[in-house]
């Protein structure tokens, strides 16, 4: 009889509803707490991931901005705030702040091609004050030294002090004209000059607006390499082209030259004298004087000026004064007067119809009337020199 009550019992135990809905409930709020949990544990991993990123993302930052720190203090004169190509750190500069900052290294790394220095530029950006880890990325960059080429002769005439136009209606001049100091006009030159007249000095009597402008380098002239090729001119020909003393030519005394003359002195052509030049050019260490009644011409083509070779730009240069009075020809060519230091010293003078094809550069000079300056619009204009060096890019990559 016992054994069929506790059958009984167990049978309405299990046979009861009470205490399931607690059950339920406990076992609903259980899912949820679990869901909650892994949501949170989600939203803070990811929260990590961003600031991770986002601290990475900053040492990146930091790093290419050391690179172009770097390419600015290399690629930038000293005169003009920069370090200069020959910069290389001392220690590893680390602008930023103290949690976030940038270093930088700059080692040699030998030779291209053409024997121009390369380097290896490292930087890399730090973030130690991340909320969970620091962030590090660094970048290398080669690089190798390069030129921009730059035209050495840009204008009809150049000067370091002052260019003086004489006369009315004055002499004509086709192309620009530059001092790095004054230009004046004595007669009516500005009334009819179709050019631009510019200089660094306070005086422009063609143009008032354009004073104060930043002076213009005069191109210095190889005179050991055009000594060179005058004496090798003389040993392939033997004809004399290297030229030991002044030379003076008297009247009815006539040259036929052909290619570079180098006189070690000055050059005198007196009246009824004659200097012809074909495809070359005169060199003097002293003054060049034509007079009034000689013949002066020099006549460059085509087969002569190459503009990957300046020496062929020149016409006639002195250490001297050039002073040109007879009726001459020069065509083409650069009249330049400078000393064998690059500084420009001496005074070009043309005057009695003189006309010149080219560029005439001195350290004064003086046109007078009926002469004429016609600037090219191919030959010397397309001739350059190489500039400033400067680092140039050769490959980016970042390292880990």
């Amino acid at each position: 009889m016992k054994k069929k009550d506790n059958n009984k019992e167990i049978k309405i135990i299990f046979s009861s509803q009470k205490g399931m809905a607690l059950l339920t409930t406990l076992i609903f709020v259980f899912v949820l707490v679990s869901l909650g949990v892994a949501l949170l544990t989600m939203t803070n991993n990811d929260s990590k991931l961003s600031t991770l990123q986002r601290e990475s993302n900053k040492a990146f930052y930091l790093a290419d901005a050391g690179i172009d720190d770097t390419f600015w203090k290399l690629n930038t004169l000293i005169e003009e705030g920069g370090e200069g190509v020959n910069w290389r750190p001392t220690g590893e500069p680390d602008p930023g702040t103290a949690t976030e900052y940038y270093q930088v290294t700059v080692v040699d790394d030998g030779y291209d091609a053409d024997n121009d220095r390369k380097v290896k530029i490292t930087s890399q950006g730090t973030v130690t004050g991340g909320e969970f880890s620091r962030g590090k990325r660094s970048i290398e960059v080669t690089a190798e030294i390069d030129y921009p080429l730059e035209t050495m002769y840009d204008f009809a005439i150049l000067s370091e002090k002052i260019i003086l136009f004489q006369g009315t209606p004055g002499p004509d001049v086709v192309g620009d004209v530059h001092s790095n100091d004054d230009i004046l006009v004595s007669g009516h030159f500005a009334d009819t000059y179709p050019g631009n007249a510019t200089c660094s000095g306070d005086t422009n009597d063609v143009n008032s607006d354009n004073t104060g402008l930043p002076p213009i380098d005069v191109p210095d002239v190889d005179y050991d390499e055009l000594k060179a090729r005058a004496l090798a001119a003389e040993a392939a020909s033997g004809v004399v082209h290297y030229h030991t003393g002044d030379v003076t030519l008297g009247n009815g005394e006539v040259r036929n030259w052909t290619g570079i003359h180098y006189i070690e002195g000055s050059l005198e052509a007196k009246n009824g004298s004659e200097i012809h030049v074909t495809n070359g050019a005169i060199i003097a260490t002293g003054d060049v004087a034509v007079k009034e009644g000689a013949i002066f011409d020099i006549y460059n083509d085509d087969t002569y000026i190459d503009v990957n070779d300046p020496i062929t730009a020149l016409a006639l240069v002195a250490q001297g004064d050039i002073k040109i009075h007879a009726k001459s020809t020069i065509q083409e060519g650069v009249v330049q007067s400078i000393r064998a230091d690059g500084v420009p010293e001496g005074y070009i003078e043309l005057k009695n119809g003189c006309e010149v094809t080219g560029s005439i550069i001195a350290d004064t000079v003086y046109l007078r009337n009926k002469c004429t300056v016609n600037y090219p619009s191919s030959g010397i204009n397309e001739i350059t020199k190489k500039g400033d060096p400067f680092f140039k890019r050769t490959s980016w990559r970042e390292v880990y």
